[in-house]
């Protein structure tokens, strides 16, 4: 059952964009049973999800809503806010899902009498139908207005997911914490899958040589740690591979290699603490 809003009623949620986060999101929050009004488009494309009510009518997802989550790209953020502060929304609480920018985009809400949030599903959204299971697994950050914060959390509280609070100067980390986990991987195994080429593999033949080893080694570290899964010639403390690898590579992927391979060092360094790998790094230093 939703949860109540003060005065009474079930607090409706509405949004503002039509793109993966916000059809995923819509379809999602009405699976757990969080009442849903509409998404704002401007254009009602075809092909777009049959469950969702789209209204080409700011007005009407305003008025509509308790809840407004503004489901545009982060350089559109700030626009979409000037279009719907010029409308009354006293009371409402407004939110927008960018994991890198803070509540602080909404400029001049306090004026308005809205209270502002960043919502962000720490989950990559590929489509605009995002599998329910998997976004379930995902965890939910909340930042803003201290006043009506726990109001969004009992919101969300609806889902199964884990919701945690940070701190609006702690955005940016958290951002780029994900970025490492998600996007900077996407770019090493495009440079795994690129070295696979020239070793004379095709593009489908790299990537399914690939995965079991890039698979079974995510799921070790989400078992037993970063530390604990470490394999490789650097937990081994084999300098000579790191000299030939550092040897066979161009000049983009040795800097992405170097790079890595200090913070694999460091890792090496906890994990066998009686071993010294000074030799190890004054040959990547040699290097550059």
């Amino acid at each position: 059952m939703a949860r109540q809003k003060a005065g009474g009623g079930c607090m409706k949620v509405g949004f503002v964009g039509a793109g993966k986060v916000g059809c995923s999101l819509y379809n999602y929050f009405v699976r757990n049973k969080i009442a849903v009004t509409c998404c704002y488009t401007r254009t009602k494309a075809a092909g777009k999800s049959a469950q969702i009510r789209y209204v080409t009518s700011l007005d009407a997802a305003v008025a509509e809503s308790d809840v407004l989550f503004l489901t545009v790209p982060d350089d559109a953020i700030s626009t979409a806010w000037e279009h719907v502060k010029s409308y009354p929304i006293q009371g409402k609480l407004i939110c927008h899902c960018s994991g890198s920018l803070s509540a602080t985009v909404f400029c001049g809400i306090e004026e308005t009498g809205a209270y502002g949030y960043s919502v962000h599903p720490m989950f990559p959204f590929k489509s605009t139908e995002t599998a329910y299971d998997d976004l379930a697994k995902a965890v939910f950050s909340i930042e803003g207005n201290e006043e009506r914060i726990d109001a969004i959390m009992e919101l969300l509280s609806m889902c199964p997911n884990r919701i945690v609070k940070l701190k609006s100067n702690d955005k940016t980390k958290y951002h780029a914490a994900s970025v490492f986990a998600s996007n900077l991987v996407v770019g090493l195994m495009n440079q795994a899958t690129g070295l696979l080429k020239e070793c004379g593999f095709s593009d489908k033949a790299a990537l399914a040589a690939l995965e079991p080893l890039a698979v079974a080694n995510m799921k070790n570290i989400f078992d037993v740690g970063a530390c604990e899964a470490l394999t490789g010639p650097v937990e081994r403390h084999d300098v000579e591979t790191v000299k030939e690898h550092l040897r066979a590579l161009d000049q983009e992927k040795k800097a992405t290699y170097i790079t890595v391979t200090r913070e694999i060092i460091r890792l090496a360094e906890v994990r066998h603490p009686g071993r010294s790998y000074e030799d190890m790094k004054q040959v990547l230093e040699g290097v550059e």
